[in-house]
């Protein structure tokens, strides 16, 4: 789990998350400009249509449809996986839960969401701060016996299987 704080002119708000926190443009749809420092060392300044931050339950998700990679789940880890960047240079990152991640809105004209768990949706605007970091309290994960998490993958992910086209039927099926 993650806790998500954002910082604005009129005070902070405090999230819990369990995927992952998502920066996105908002309508007007500009590119947006977002800072992102590590344990207060500045990263990196990200151009494109925004930004996403998973944990590796989260990784199967969102961040994966944006290009990220798959984490294992006994992971202790965080994915931060730009969304349509401008520049080819910026690509997923995997990184420490053990550190705290902030983004800054640096655009000056457009309008972004903080999107967590893809249940809270609130505006940002420039120079707000969005800090992400491990929750303080965890859970256990519920196993089915005889199903690991590979097993899900294969599953969910159709891994190991021919594609299906159009008209022509899958064996077995």
């Amino acid at each position: 789990m993650f806790e998500c704080t954002l910082e604005t002119c009129d005070g902070s708000r405090t999230f819990l998350g369990l995927n992952e926190v998502v920066i996105h443009t908002g309508p007007s749809f500009h590119m947006l400009e977002l800072d992102l420092s590590v344990d207060g060392e500045k990263v990196t300044r990200f151009s494109g249509d925004g930004l996403i931050l998973s944990t590796p339950i989260g990784s199967t998700g969102h961040s994966l449809s944006a290009g990220g990679p798959i984490l294992s789940q006994e992971l202790s880890a965080f994915v931060i996986t730009p969304i349509c960047p401008h520049t080819l240079t910026n690509r997923p990152m995997v990184d420490s839960a053990d550190k705290v991640y902030t983004i800054v809105l640096v655009s000056r004209f457009s309008d972004a969401f903080l999107i967590v768990d893809g249940q809270e949706k609130l505006p940002i605007a420039r120079e707000d701060r969005v800090i992400v970091r491990r929750a303080s309290v965890s859970f256990q994960l519920v196993k089915v016996p005889g199903r690991s998490n590979y097993q899900a993958l294969r599953d969910k992910l159709r891994w190991g299987t021919l594609p299906g086209y159009r008209g022509e039927q899958q064996g077995g099926e």
